[in-house]
């Protein structure tokens, strides 16, 4: 299973599941059980996509992203202070800016989430 943040709001994709073309919101994707390990278990990977378009196809999904992060890319700290400036910038009475520093916020918080998951910390720990 795939799931991945799209402006409509998030979406799992199941095999077998109809064709599809959506825009991706800045967040975090997460595919369940993509390779089977040694054991027969399953190994999940989880990323941060800056936004772009998924498409569904009958044997196949694709994602077409701004840019990407996998966890250990992500530096936790700079994410941190990411969101502290895009929370600042919330207030701005100009549209244009408080809209950016909304999307701003969502990849900081995305972005702190996956390596949260990656190295089992609190995401309030310095």
């Amino acid at each position: 299973m795939l799931i991945a943040p799209s402006m409509e709001g998030e979406l799992a994709i199941l095999p077998g599941h109809a064709p599809l073309l959506a825009m991706l919101r800045p967040g975090e994707v997460r595919v369940d059980c993509p390779l089977q390990d040694a054991a027969g278990g399953c190994e999940s990977t989880d990323i941060v996509v800056f936004g772009g378009f998924l498409e569904v196809q009958p044997d196949a999904v694709i994602i077409l992203a701004d840019a990407v992060r996998r966890a250990d890319e992500i530096d936790a700290a700079e994410a941190r202070k990411a969101a502290e400036n895009a929370r600042k910038l919330l207030s701005s009475t100009d549209k244009e800016i408080s809209v950016k520093a909304m999307l701003d916020l969502e990849l900081a918080i995305a972005k702190l989430r996956v390596a949260r998951k990656n190295s089992k910390q609190s995401l309030l720990k310095p």
